[in-house]
C-alpha cells in the first residue's frame, strides 16, 4: 500500500510539474510562432562573397585548363596569382602555405607532383577531383576543383 500511494503521488508531482512548464511556454510563446531559417545566412553569404571576389573571373573553362594555369604561375614563382586561382575563402591559407614551400625550396617538388597528374574524377556537374601521385606512384594528395557562377573552375583544396 505503501508503494501505490508513492507512485501516485510521483506520478501527480510529474503532471503538476508538467502542467506547470506548459502553460510558462503558452504565456511566453505569445500567438505568432517564428520559424528563422538559420541555413538561409549561410547562402546570402556565399552568394556575396562570390559577387565581392574580384579574382572570380580567373581559372579555366575547364579543370586541366584551371590546373596548368596553376601550374604556370607556380613555375614563374609568381604565388600571388596562383593564391587567385582559388577560393576567396582558402586564399589566405594557401598563400601561407605555399610561401612556406617556397621557403623550403619544396615549391619545385609540389610543381613536379601537379604535372605528373594524368587523371581526374568528374563528382558532379560542379565539382572536379584531380588525385596527385608521389615519385613512388602512390597517392599523396588530393586537387578538388568547384566550378563558380561565371562557369570558371577554382580550386577548392590542394
Amino acid at each position: 500500500m505503501a508503494s501505490s500511494k508513492s507512485i501516485i503521488r510521483s506520478a501527480v508531482v510529474l503532471l503538476l510539474v508538467l502542467s506547470l512548464g506548459f502553460i510558462g511556454l503558452w504565456f511566453l510563446g505569445g500567438n505568432n510562432i517564428e520559424i528563422k531559417n538559420q541555413g538561409a545566412s549561410q547562402i546570402n553569404t556565399a552568394a556575396n562573397e562570390e559577387i565581392s571576389d574580384m579574382f572570380g573571373d580567373l581559372g579555366g573553362k575547364t579543370p586541366q585548363e584551371t590546373l596548368s594555369m596553376f601550374i604556370i604561375a607556380l613555375e614563374k614563382n609568381d604565388l600571388t596569382l596562383a593564391t587567385k586561382y582559388f577560393i576567396p575563402d582558402n586564399r589566405e591559407m594557401v598563400s601561407e602555405d605555399l610561401s612556406r614551400l617556397d621557403n623550403t625550396k619544396l615549391l619545385g617538388d609540389l610543381v613536379k607532383d601537379l604535372k605528373n597528374i594524368t587523371l581526374g574524377t568528374l563528382k558532379n556537374e560542379t565539382h572536379y577531383y584531380f588525385e596527385i601521385s608521389d615519385a613512388d606512384g602512390q597517392i599523396s594528395a588530393e586537387l578538388q576543383l568547384v566550378k563558380n557562377k561565371k562557369g570558371l573552375w577554382k580550386i577548392i583544396s590542394l
